[in-house]
């Protein structure tokens, strides 16, 4: 018996008319494929080249002010003891990187070090070279983030032109572009994070080098990202079981070989730099590592303008203390009205994360990553309070944006979906939005950059 097409049906053939001719399936040749992965990598390129390029002259704008001479000048930030950990060789006095952070050191150093011979070649005094050195590593740091966000929706499923400027929301955004040519270690442990959420988006289809390196990265930059690794870790376990049908522990292993791997770093840094922070040996060392911010009835709305709206926007209203013979920038009280909400930027910003809550609502309860990255999200914010400090926030917040801008693409592609007739009006609001960013942003680092010299 010969079995018909599906088009072929018995009502067709009964009345004489001709059937309907299936639409042809559309292969992508491999020459196709390789197009297509180079033209990403390409964008990549260019994408990391532009947002270096701009976290540079943002560092121009910081290098002659105190902020390489005192901490505690912009939002808290402990520019100081970072920069001499990176900037001194290895047998100077390391400790002011706390235990929380386990292998910065020996990762970053060496590599900065490098980047300041560079410096020295190209002519620079020592100091000069030590600045721009520094700066090299954290501006290529803030840019390989950008790029990590870019990639990670795009293989999430977003077409390249809304993942591009997802992407370049995060590195417009004011947490990256104040924080970029700041010497501090939360810049590189949000960067582990986003590495790991990358990784975990590719899948399968990444190598498993990188599953591997992304949290020893992680957890080397940040003792608290073990959580982290272990919730996208049985994230990728539920890709493998919706795509193959089978529960793989390989993921859990890969992880649990990568703490190994991240704490035997951690040992052989206070063997190689014999003046850095030791290792906690009991509890009672770990409880000493906490912060000592006790939660208020302002924490709530602090925490909430940190992580959705003003480590994006940049508040309309600068704050300056004094501290002792300078000027200080520090986090105003909670007010949303400081916000600039009548300006726009902040609202704009505000609808495109309501479009975005829709569609995470829609598909966090279908796919694995949206949920596993929510779960991230909620274990950054939930403990905050446990590694940091309210004057902090800003800074701290490198650990949250990257998985904030994520989520609002990945929303935002699920709710245009549903929408399809708000698909292309939204991808030009977003281009506008990210012009008009661009100038606030840099307008309010230009502020921020004349108040410590005063």
């Amino acid at each position: 018996m010969v079995s018909l097409h599906p088009a072929l049906s018995e009502a067709s053939l009964t009345k004489g008319t001709s059937p309907p001719i299936p639409p042809p399936v559309k292969r992508r040749s491999p020459e196709g494929t390789a197009k297509v992965i180079l033209r990403w990598h390409g964008l990549g390129a260019m994408l990391a080249v532009a947002f270096y390029s701009l976290f540079f002259s943002a560092h121009l704008k910081f290098e002659n002010t105190p902020i390489y001479i005192r901490d505690s000048i912009l939002f808290g930030a402990q520019t100081q003891t970072v920069f001499l950990d990176l900037s001194s060789d290895r047998t100077a006095d390391h400790s002011g990187i706390s235990a929380l952070h386990p292998a910065f050191t020996l990762i970053h150093q060496p590599l900065c070090q490098v980047l300041i011979r560079g410096w020295r070649f190209l002519g620079q005094s020592p100091a000069q070279a030590a600045r721009h050195g520094v700066a090299s590593l954290t501006c290529l740091v803030a840019a390989l983030t950008v790029v990590m966000v870019y990639h990670t929706l795009l293989w999430s499923g977003a077409p390249n032109l809304r993942a591009l400027l997802m992407s370049m929301i995060f590195g417009a955004g004011t947490c990256a572009w104040i924080t970029a040519p700041l010497p501090e270690t939360w810049l590189f442990a949000g960067a582990g994070v986003a590495a790991m959420a990358a990784t975990t988006a590719r899948g399968s289809l990444a190598k498993n080098i990188w599953h591997l390196l992304a949290p020893v990265y992680a957890i080397s930059c940040f003792v608290g990202n073990v959580l982290p690794c272990l919730i996208l870790a049985m994230t990728r376990c539920a890709q493998d079981r919706a795509q193959t049908g089978s529960f793989r522990f390989q993921p859990l292993l890969m992880v649990l070989v990568s703490i190994t791997l991240a704490f035997g770093l951690a040992n052989a840094q206070r063997w190689l730099f014999p003046h850095s922070v030791a290792l906690p040996r009991s509890w009672q060392h770990v409880m000493q590592l906490r912060s000592d911010w006790e939660p208020t009835a302002q924490t709530a709305p602090l925490l909430a303008r940190e992580v959705f709206v003003s480590n994006i926007v940049a508040p309309a209203e600068l704050t300056a203390v004094p501290d002792q013979t300078r000027s200080k920038i520090v986090l105003n009280a909670p007010q949303w009205s400081s916000l600039g909400l009548r300006e726009g930027l902040s609202g704009a910003w505000l609808l495109l994360l309501c479009l975005a809550f829709a569609g995470i609502v829609w598909r966090a309860p279908l796919e694995a990553f949206p949920l596993g990255l929510i779960a991230v999200l909620a274990w950054c914010i939930t403990t905050v309070c446990w590694y940091g400090n309210q004057e902090r926030l800003l800074i701290h917040a490198c650990l949250w944006t990257p998985v904030v801008v994520m989520l609002a693409g990945l929303g935002l592609e699920k709710a245009l979906q549903r929408w399809r007739f708000i698909a292309t009006p939204m991808t030009f609001f977003m281009a506008v939005f990210v012009s008009a960013l661009l100038t606030r942003n840099w307008m309010f680092l230009m502020q921020v950059a004349a108040i410590p010299g005063r």
